[in-house]
């Protein structure tokens, strides 16, 4: 009982130290804190004479039985220190300023004291709230960014990048797995020879690959293991499909007639690499039905995967990607489509080449290199 005490005693001088040193003795304790800390009004306008009264521990008389305390000498004691709830309802937070309150008191100066006094209870951002801002901004910005210029079309080029990263992984695979040549064919503009059928044999996919030159490609076999010789049966592998938006195969690719020269520069090493990259090959040797199997076969551009994993020609295939667009006039009598590179000439300086090794008919992209 005597050490509850004790430390009960100390926690009531200290509590009023702090009091006297943040508040003045002109202000009361409930106009300078906004509340009440149910003290008498002599101590809060006297805190260091009400300590001075208070019994000190040196000073108390040594008692052998403790516990032998009248009620009246423990009740008399309880009334000098503060009631425990005020000291409970009080929390500190500590302010380095001052070091030494009991001079800031002495001297008369109304200044703050290390701790102040906080009432209530101050609640915090759960979990759930936080889940919801997080999901705010996230739906904001899902929104919002696709319809930043830059942004859309840096995406774009990155999406055909990866497409077609993609589908020259898949024609290979399919080239091993069913131990065939399988042929990447693109559709070419107009007029190829391969239109010449006209829209009688497949009206609507013929319509629909017109509004796609330059940018559709699919994986076609003209065998297949089982066939008899002499006896061949070509197969779509793959759905026609389309780059993205904004993205087209280098006009030059299809109708140019020799050696193109694309420059890749990485600033981050200072140096410059210059591919040859050489027009599609087009044999009437390969031809593939188009637009589907039951067609007559057409000579068409196309990149060729043999059953070993490696490219069929004797040097490394490049594909060339360009920013730009196709303008097409649908029902048109002269359905040649135009397209536009924008900037212009941005497939030879702001490359971005799918370089396909002969040997191992494996693709990655070749881009400039920023710091």
């Amino acid at each position: 009982m005597k050490s509850e005490v004790d430390n009960f005693e100390r926690s009531g001088c200290q509590a009023l130290n702090w009091v006297g040193a943040a508040a003045p003795p002109y202000l009361g304790m409930e106009t300078r804190l906004g509340g009440s800390l149910d003290l008498p009004e002599e101590q809060i306008r006297k805190p260091q004479s009400a300590i001075r009264n208070l019994p000190r521990r040196s000073e108390a008389k040594t008692d052998p039985h403790p516990a032998r305390k009248t009620k009246a000498q423990k009740t008399q004691r309880q009334k000098a220190l503060p009631p425990l709830r005020s000291l409970r309802s009080l929390r500190l937070n500590p302010n380095p300023a001052i070091r030494n309150p009991q001079s800031a008191i002495e001297s008369g100066l109304d200044r703050v004291s290390p701790y102040r006094f906080r009432f209530g209870c101050h609640r915090a951002f759960t979990i759930i709230e936080m889940l919801v801002v997080v999901t705010i901004i996230g739906l904001m910005a899902a929104i919002a960014l696709p319809h930043l210029p830059g942004m859309q079309r840096a995406n774009s080029m990155t999406t055909g990048v990866q497409q077609m990263l993609a589908d020259c992984a898949l024609a290979r695979q399919l080239a091993m797995s069913h131990r065939t040549t399988v042929y990447m064919v693109f559709v070419p503009p107009y007029p190829s020879p391969c239109w010449s059928g006209g829209p009688s044999d497949e009206p609507n996919s013929y319509t629909n690959l017109l509004a796609h030159q330059y940018s559709a490609y699919a994986l076609v076999s003209l065998r297949s293991v089982g066939d008899q010789p002499g006896q061949a049966n070509a197969q779509y592998l793959s759905e026609w499909k389309a780059l993205p938006d904004g993205v087209i195969v280098a006009p030059w690719k299809f109708t140019g007639t020799g050696t193109v020269p694309v420059h890749s520069t990485n600033s981050l090493a200072g140096t410059t690499f210059v591919f040859n990259v050489n027009p599609f090959p087009e044999s009437a040797n390969v031809a593939f039905p188009f637009p589907d199997v039951d067609d007559t076969p057409v000579a068409m551009p196309y990149i060729g995967f043999n059953p070993l994993g490696q490219l069929t020609t004797n040097g490394d295939e490049y594909i060339p990607l360009a920013r730009g667009s196709v303008f097409y006039v649908p029902g048109s009598s002269n359905p040649q489509a135009q397209a536009n590179e924008t900037p212009g000439g941005n497939s030879t300086n702001n490359c971005n080449l799918i370089h396909l090794d002969w040997l191992t008919a494996r693709a990655k992209v070749e881009r400039n290199q920023q710091r």
